[in-house]
């Protein structure tokens, strides 16, 4: 008994023992509460290099961010003083990609909610004990800033660390963030004296809305100022970005320097380091001024489009059946109109650059890929179609009536809303000019891309504006007559196959099934309300375009309609036991060890993994997929990393009877080295 409780009394002694502590758990600096710091090591050790890996997490509440290695134009970079350490010689530390920050005009880098930073600490002797005191100051801000220090320390033996399969987590975690650091001849770095300007080429490899930051000359601060798409005479497809340089000592001088490029999207972010050339930086191809002019016109030719024509025919019929309306009625409804197309640009302007702060995937028309707002518009497009038929009518309150009666009806709202509507169906819609002038404002900065889509609701209005100028241009309209029946028809026939091609792109959300049933429906009822309100003469009109509508719904749920990217490959759980099984029975099994928040994860999987010949060959019947998913902990994938002397994702090995220990692929997969890794396990040479 005696014995049992001395070893609990020296068991409780070595965890209370700061030797044994490989975390200075979160720390708080009284003065400044809204942030935390916590240094945690994983527990593992490279002889090799005598390297011992870390982690320094932040945490700041509410609004607060704090700062990249290259603040920017404001702002203090964190720092660590670790002079008073022993045993440690020098410490490697990880930048994670930052975000892009504005306030008042001025751009800085960093980290808002939390930040994770990787570090690799190499100590003189890993038989030695190692103390590691380190001063951490942290510069954290709001509408003020607060620069906190905090002590950070661990006593520590190396030869006795144990692996902390969380602090592993969040250090691979981190390491998955930091841009990919790669060596390529293809991109250049070249600085214009007498402009001062740095403009950075590089071949568009995939790119989407590339993010470019520039650092490495600590007096010197790049703002970025905008960035092209070129095709060179070799017919590689070039990314070009100019970026303003301005240095606090005077002239920056930069011939002959390195500097860092990280490139970043949704996808992927990589970092290079390249020496400045002299070079004359080439004028924008487009300047704002042309971007304007054909901003405004993609904005006009809209109003032809399918998506939008619809609705300014419906505009036009409600003016000629309405012949008694004043001029000053018709100048304040297309006004009105006009000015919904304007605000919507506006709000879509304010809704790009909101995804663009945060980070997100843009582009026109993003609202489409949500299947709930895609349902809406198909819904109101159907109402409109047989609206316009006068099946029914929305009848105000009595008292609402009477109240816009002897208000002379001034209230214009929902001419206005007509006016958003159309926008909202222009979106999707592409134009000739639209792209070139979406393209220039998305790569744009703020004011330029406002300008770009004030400019295109302009365009977009401005037949609208014609009519509201020139309101006698009304009473050129042909007079009301049976005529107007079939204008009514086709203009209704051409809203509804808006809603059935609105049906169609639900297509990627839910069965195509469905989409029939609700497709055949809509078309019956169509034919039917034709049918009733003007004779059988004119079911055959209506029949025509009812066939034609089902046509495009069937080419649009069928396999020739083009999706993003094919469906995932049917995984199973990651299990070594049945690896060596699998193997065993002359099978090729692929392993894919990934996580949700592994950025290079995500580009192996759309690059390489879902696309042929990759996604054919994985699909064949000797093939077995495994995935191990470590997005969050596990200690099997964990144990499973370290077998493999691995400690992150991506992760990628290949076995089978030719390879029954594995083949590992490389971090980034070509789909060369996957096919090859397949065929070397599975065929015997």
């Amino acid at each position: 008994m005696k014995i049992l409780k001395l070893i609990m009394l020296v068991w409780l002694i070595a965890l209370a023992n700061p030797l044994f502590a490989q975390s200075t758990g979160w720390l708080e600096n009284p003065n400044h509460p809204p942030v935390k710091v916590r240094f945690m090591l994983t527990g593992e050790l490279d002889k090799a290099t005598n390297t011992v890996p870390g982690v320094l997490e932040v945490e700041l509440d509410g609004d607060w961010k704090t700062y990249w290695r290259s603040p920017g134009e404001g702002g203090i970079a964190p720092s660590i003083d670790w002079s008073g350490s022993s045993n440690l010689n020098q410490v490697d530390w990880g930048w994670p990609a930052p975000e892009q920050f504005s306030l008042l005009g001025l751009q800085t880098f960093g980290y808002h909610n939390q930040a994770a930073f990787p570090m690799q600490l190499q100590l003189d002797d890993t038989e030695q004990a190692t103390h590691l005191q380190g001063k951490f100051t942290l510069s954290s801000c709001t509408n003020v800033c607060v620069l906190t220090d905090y002590n950070l320390s661990l006593d520590i033996d190396p030869s006795v660390l144990n692996a902390d399969v969380d602090a592993m987590f969040a250090y691979n975690k981190a390491v998955s963030m930091v841009p990919v650091k790669l060596q390529r001849e293809d991109v250049e770095l070249g600085w214009d004296a007498k402009e001062q300007q740095l403009q950075v080429v590089m071949n568009d490899d995939g790119w989407t809305l590339p993010k470019f930051i520039i650092d490495g000359e600590p007096d010197t601060t790049f703002k970025f100022v905008r960035f092209e798409r070129d095709t060179a005479d070799s017919g590689q497809d070039k990314l070009r970005a100019i970026f303003d340089a301005t240095s606090w000592l005077g002239e920056p001088e930069l011939l002959g320097k390195s500097l860092n490029l990280t490139v970043m999207d949704n996808q992927r972010s990589l970092e290079f380091a390249t020496k400045v050339k002299a070079t004359t930086v080439q004028s924008s191809s487009h300047s704002l001024l042309s971007m304007l002019v054909i901003a405004l016109l993609g904005g006009l030719i809209l109003n032809v489009m399918p998506c939008v024509l619809p609705v300014l025919g419906m505009k036009l019929s409600s003016v000629i059946a309405a012949p008694n309306l004043q001029k000053s009625q018709i100048r304040q409804q297309f006004i009105a109109s006009a000015l919904g197309i304007l605000v919507s640009f506006w709000l879509l302007a304010a809704f790009i650059l909101t995804l663009k702060f945060t980070g997100q995937a843009i582009g026109w028309g993003v609202q489409f890929q949500n299947p709930w707002f895609i349902g809406f518009m198909a819904l109101v497009t159907a109402v409109f179609a047989v609206n316009m038929l006068g099946v029914f009518e929305i009848n105000l309150p009595s008292s609402l009536q009477t109240k816009l009666a002897t208000t002379g009806g001034n209230d214009h709202r929902g001419h206005f809303l007509q006016g958003m509507f159309a926008t909202l169906l222009a979106t999707p819609c592409s134009a000739p000019f639209l792209g070139t002038a979406v393209a220039f404002a998305l790569g744009a900065d703020v004011l330029s891309l406002l300008v770009i889509f004030t400019a295109l609701a302009v365009g977009m209005a401005l037949p609208w504006l014609i009519v509201a100028a020139f309101p006698q241009v009304a009473g050129y309209f042909p007079k009301p007559g049976r005529w107007m029946n079939v204008v009514k028809v086709v203009f209704s026939g051409l809203l509804l196959l808006t809603s059935l091609w609105l049906i169609s792109l639900l297509a990627s959300f839910i069965a195509a099934s469905y989409l029939w049933i609700i497709a055949a429906l809509l078309v019956l009822v169509f034919m039917l309300f034709i049918t009733r309100l003007y004779g059988k003469a004119a079911l055959i009109a209506s029949f025509s375009l009812g066939v034609l509508a089902l046509a495009i719904g069937a080419f649009a749920t069928s396999d020739k309609w083009a999706q993003p990217l094919p469906s995932d490959l049917d995984w199973a759980p990651l299990n070594e036991a049945q690896i060596q099984t699998e193997v065993a029975a002359g099978k090729t099994v692929f392993v894919d060890v990934t996580a949700d928040w592994c950025i290079t994860c995500k580009a192996n999987k759309v690059g390489v993994i879902l696309q042929d010949p990759v996604y054919s060959g994985l699909q064949a019947d000797n093939i077995i997929l495994m995935k191990g998913d470590w997005t969050k902990p596990s200690k099997p994938i964990t144990a499973y990393l370290q077998s493999h002397n691995r400690f992150g994702v991506p992760f990628n090995v290949v076995y089978g009877p030719n390879a029954p220990d594995g083949i590992e692929l490389p971090v980034i997969l070509s789909a060369s080295e996957v096919i090859d890794a397949i065929e070397r396990a599975s065929v015997k040479r």
